[in-house]
């Protein structure tokens, strides 16, 4: 039995984790697993049996939800040297408190005693660290000042402050969650709704009325395959774009 949050029920049979490449929307690698299965799960087994059948695919990034918000994930794709971008879960928490006096929102930025976000200030690689520099110094006039009301630092440019990428890589990553870099690469994961969108709605892949995994992995593979085929059959080049180019 598993729950499905977009029908508001439970239902009874497979999930389908499918893995998709997030620049040409087409499928990667299917599983089927028990319903009860967590998504944290399934990514496991869809991953691993993916690198057993397809031993020179190569993975650079991942785009996963909240659900696979799990220190282990990140710890492994660094060993990989694949770059995570996962989405954090509010409920797996934060440490309260980091370097005794800063606090860490929910985008691994640090906030100040004062309760302002710092501004971030690069990354130095070499050591493996984020710099974060004080959000309210100000150069107006060419003079260096610090408009806070409650300055935490007599330095000539603010409290400045690291985040060591080894201390926590589930909170501090590379590029960090608030950048556009980042969000602009997690964007990309609506690739994985267009896909299915293909296999439910236009495949009608859920019209099955099969027992077995084997007919439904039969009726699944079909769909891929015209998904596929679907690409291969897209014109080289604009149609419009040609009979412009022709005119001209």
């Amino acid at each position: 039995m598993g729950w499905d949050s977009s029908r508001d029920c439970f239902y009874h049979g497979y999930d389908l984790y499918m893995l998709v490449d997030s620049q040409s929307d087409l499928p990667v690698f299917p599983h089927y697993s028990c319903a009860s299965t967590h998504d944290s799960h399934g990514f496991l087994q869809a991953f691993f049996r993916m690198r057993s059948f397809l031993p020179d695919y190569k993975v650079s990034k991942v785009l996963l939800d909240s659900a696979h918000d799990a220190m282990p994930y990140y710890q492994y794709f660094k060993r990989q040297n694949i770059t995570p971008f996962i989405d954090l879960n509010s409920k797996a928490g934060r440490p309260p408190v980091y370097k005794n006096d800063f606090t860490i929102d929910k985008d691994g930025v640090p906030v100040c005693p004062a309760g302002h976000r710092m501004r971030r200030d690069g990354i130095e690689a070499a050591k493996g660290r984020m710099k974060f520099k004080c959000p309210k110094i100000s150069h107006a006039g060419g003079c260096i000042s610090c408009t806070c009301d409650n300055p935490c630092s007599n330095a000539k440019y603010g409290r400045t402050v690291h985040l060591v990428l080894n201390d926590n890589p589930r909170l501090f990553n590379n590029p960090p969650r608030s950048s556009k870099e980042w969000k602009q690469e997690y964007n990309a994961r609506t690739s994985v709704e267009r896909s299915n969108k293909r296999e439910k709605l236009d495949f009608r892949l859920e019209d099955g009325r099969h027992r077995s995994t084997k007919m439904w992995y039969c009726r699944l593979y079909h769909i891929l395959m015209l998904q596929h085929l679907d690409a291969w059959d897209l014109p080289s080049e604009s149609p419009l774009r040609k009979l412009i180019l022709d005119v001209a």
